[in-house]
């Protein structure tokens, strides 16, 4: 087992990884985001319970703030190409939050499927 070094822990915010996007079959960039950066997320997302196992409790999410939430964490993990949330908006339906749930999920907090519950 390889253990975890600064050099680790320093460069996480450079990490990329392509992303396919099958709506428009082209790729895009992203990355992890940062400790900050999913503060601020979680905030948007109102009050999220955090599992025994340490993921969190999307059960209890409103729809609303979750689409809201995985736009923003869309809108910070995208490299290639940087969007805002309103040009996020103008994307195929369903796109934005796929593009989110995954940044969230390389950054460490919920497996996807966990974060697209319409629960």
């Amino acid at each position: 087992m390889r253990k975890l070094t600064k050099e680790d822990i320093l460069k996480g915010k450079n990490r990329r990884e392509v992303l396919h996007i099958e709506e428009y079959d082209a790729d895009v960039v992203i990355r992890p985001l940062t400790d900050g950066e999913l503060t601020e997320i979680l905030s948007a997302m109102g009050n999220v319970r955090v599992k025994e196992d340490g993921s969190l409790d999307m059960s209890e999410v409103d729809l609303a703030k979750n689409i809201q939430a995985l736009r923003l964490a869309a809108s910070m993990g995208l490299v290639e190409p940087k969007l805002t949330v309103e040009e996020l908006s103008e994307m195929m339906f369903g796109v934005p939050e796929f593009i989110g749930a995954k940044v969230l999920e390389i950054s460490g907090v919920a497996p996807r499927e966990e974060l697209l519950k319409k629960g």
